[in-house]
């Protein structure tokens, strides 16, 4: 009993040395642009695959009349050549073995092929493509008994699609149906069901013509530069005369400080029963240099108030030697003396009286910063 493998092997050996050697044929990629002409009235030249070979195994589905099963495997190696984006023709060699089912006997054999004229839906060289063929050819019968072997016409039409380049070589995978009439000891019936892999090769150049640019329109478009107000005083710093603000204090139209405020410089503390400003005072006080220095026409007083413990004549001595404390500190750093006045309250504006607790004595131990001029 002849062996299917034994198909295969002649099958290969029947493929024609044109439809083998592009194997070996480096593979080109699929649409690569070699040539751009220098102005938009010429033409660009593309090259791109046009030949491809594919490998299809697949189901071989037999007419009952032939007397097997109806069952089978074929394959079929395929050269196709395109000359325009949708159309191209195949040469379409195969073998097909079909089931007698008869273990004593044989297998009924074909080998043959068809010339397809194939149209694709889309470009094949660019993405996945649907196609369909029509074409006719012969085939040789091999049945037994031998004396009946005959080579006979057939005509075949299928639907199918290959994929798009799945490799950088531009390998893709296809698959299809093909109805084929054998007309065979009075024609037959047969359908094939096909899938395998095809890659392109050979180069096709393509005239396009180049693209005109579209018509560019330019308007001036105004944007707004961004709003910066690096003070927080509510003026941008491009219109802002007087900068950095002290943060909590009232400005005009032009950035400068409104008279007539006055800012609790907390964190300004002293030793006990001193006039030695303690070191976090320094922290906020330069913190007020760098405000009076925004504002050079800026006058200021400095209020020191204590709580009620205490004389009254000794806590009024303090307060004006605390506020002096904090003058001499501003005058140290830079500040004019003149735009400075210390003065002492004591214990004359408590903010929290009676005082209950030593919590409301602390808030009331404090240095105020009245603006009295610009």
């Amino acid at each position: 009993m002849r062996k299917k493998a034994a198909l295969l092997l002649i099958f290969a050996g029947l493929l024609p040395a044109h439809a083998q050697e592009p194997v070996a044929v480096e593979a080109v990629p699929v649409a690569e642009v070699v040539e751009v002409s220098e102005t938009a009235q010429d033409v660009v030249q593309v090259s791109e695959a046009n030949q491809y070979f594919a490998v299809l195994p697949g189901y071989f589905g037999a007419d009952k009349s032939r007397g097997g099963t109806g069952d089978g495997v074929t394959v079929s190696g395929i050269y196709g050549y395109r000359f325009s984006p949708h159309w191209g023709v195949e040469l379409n060699l195969m073998g097909s073995s079909i089931e007698t089912g008869n273990d004593k006997g044989t297998d009924f054999y074909q080998l043959g092929g068809t010339a397809d004229l194939v149209y694709g839906l889309k470009d094949r060289s660019l993405s996945w493509t649907p196609f369909v063929l029509i074409g006719i050819g012969g085939v040789n019968n091999d049945i037994v008994p031998n004396s009946q072997d005959k080579i006979s016409l057939i005509g075949n039409v299928g639907l199918g699609v290959v994929t798009g380049p799945l490799t950088s070589l531009g390998f893709k995978l296809r698959a299809e149906g093909r109805y084929q009439r054998d007309q065979f000891q009075g024609d037959y019936d047969d359908y094939r069901v096909l899938g395998g892999i095809e890659f392109p090769f050979g180069t096709r150049t393509v005239a396009l013509s180049a693209l005109t640019p579209p018509a560019v329109e330019i308007r001036e478009v105004f944007v707004p530069a961004p709003f910066i107000d690096s003070d927080k005083d509510t003026i941008e710093d491009s219109r802002d005369k007087c900068a950095d603000t002290p943060e909590g204090l009232k400005v005009d139209a032009d950035g400068c400080v409104i008279e007539g405020q006055a800012m609790e410089l907390k964190g300004v503390t002293f030793a006990f029963n001193s006039a030695q400003l303690q070191l976090n005072a320094q922290t906020v006080l330069d913190y007020v240099v760098k405000g009076m220095k925004g504002q050079p026409s800026m006058t200021v007083e400095i209020a020191g108030h204590t709580d009620s413990a205490g004389p009254q004549a000794y806590n009024q001595k303090l307060s004006q030697q605390r506020a002096e404390s904090v003058n001499a500190y501003l005058t140290a750093q830079g500040i004019d003396a003149g735009r400075l006045t210390a003065k002492g309250y004591g214990e004359t504006e408590l903010l929290i009286k009676p005082e209950i607790s030593d919590t409301d004595k602390e808030r009331n131990r404090r240095v105020v910063f009245h603006v009295v001029g610009k």
